[in-house]
């Protein structure tokens, strides 16, 4: 049986830092049989230069002849991606059974998140008062949205007559309508676990019909879209988030940054949604009891939507390395 040939180990040592993350290849094989089992095992090293929090490796196997990929392992943890800053990171994985010739790995560090283009959609509204802010729990067939919301052919939230909007609905209708521009970019139809039959349901969570203390930040890994986040140094833009205030008041809007003391210390949010203090949409900061505002420390939820693998994954990719030389030679790339 014919041997695949990867490039030697020796010319892996070296890293290529871009983007804000690090990878190094410490060990790919020199040598593998078609359908036998090689190991790829590397680092990464992650700075605060880039928005994800959370991030996924891609060990693609490509063909030299015609650099057609025939094998990608991923490196997600479970589907939960890899917080931490830096880490060493080890596969075992089958290659093909008919693959032949030589062959290389590319390693690619994407990010986990759909946020990206969460929001692209966010900002891509009005802050002047064009919709302007209006709640009222009485107010029947009002949810809070500034145009008609479709999933899948399916009328989810229809337009109340007057521009107003609300936090829950403008929150809502950004998620949606950010994941269908993803989709429509990237060939997908549906966002993953939301089907026509239970996004209502999944409505009524998120404004807080059926759950009047997470909403979204329930909602989303309830329904397999994504993940709670616990953690706030993890927060990041896009998150969908739910505050509570020490009079007993809440919000429902969409995480921007957080505002920190000259020590570092998190003493606030900024965030994007549909309030009285912005005339409608825009932005607004509060801060936490204790540094001179009333919003909740204890009561403070997000969530984060996990992105599918696909074409994005290079499209946004932060950095890559491969194992490929620049110029291989005749004696290296010889088949036995």
């Amino acid at each position: 049986m014919r041997a695949l040939r990867f490039l030697p180990v020796l010319f892996l040592a070296g890293a290529l830092h871009a983007s804000g993350v690090e990878l190094v290849i410490h060990e790919a094989p020199y040598q593998a049989t078609p359908g036998g089992e090689v190991t790829v095992s590397f680092s990464f090293e992650r700075d605060d230069s880039i928005e994800e929090k959370r991030l996924v490796f891609l060990a693609d196997v490509h063909r030299n002849s015609d650099g057609a990929k025939i094998h990608q392992h991923v490196f997600d943890n479970a589907g939960a991606g890899h917080a931490d800053e830096a880490g060493e990171l080890s596969a075992a994985f089958t290659l093909p059974g008919d693959a032949s010739g030589p062959v290389h790995v590319n390693l690619w560090a994407v990010p986990w998140s759909v946020n990206r283009a969460l929001v692209e959609r966010f900002e891509s509204y009005p802050t002047d008062g064009t919709y302007t802010y209006y709640w009222d729990i009485n107010r029947r067939g009002d949810y809070g949205v500034t145009q008609d919301v479709y999933y899948l052919g399916r009328l989810v939230c229809p337009v109340y007559p007057g521009n107003t909007t609300y936090c829950s609905g403008v929150a809502f209708e950004a998620f949606i309508l950010g994941w269908e521009d993803y989709n429509t970019a990237y060939g997908h139809d549906a966002i993953t676990g939301l089907t026509a039959n239970n996004v209502e349901a999944f409505r009524r969570v998120w404004y807080g019909v059926t759950d009047a203390e997470k909403l979204a930040a329930r909602a989303i890994p309830e329904y397999g879209i994504g993940l709670e986040i616990l953690d706030f140094e993890e927060f990041q833009k896009g998150d969908p988030i739910q505050l509570w205030r020490t009079g007993g008041s809440g919000h429902n809007p969409v995480f921007v940054n957080w505002a920190r003391n000259t020590a570092g210390e998190i003493i606030g949010v900024r965030y994007w949604g549909s309030q009285g203090t912005s005339n409608g949409i825009g932005y607004r900061t509060e801060y936490f009891s204790g540094s001179g505002g009333t919003v909740r420390r204890d009561r403070f939820y997000g969530a984060r939507a996990r992105k599918p693998r696909d074409q994005a994954d290079y499209d946004w990719a932060f950095h890559n390395v491969s194992t490929k030389l620049p110029a291989p030679t005749a004696d290296v790339w010889i088949l036995h």
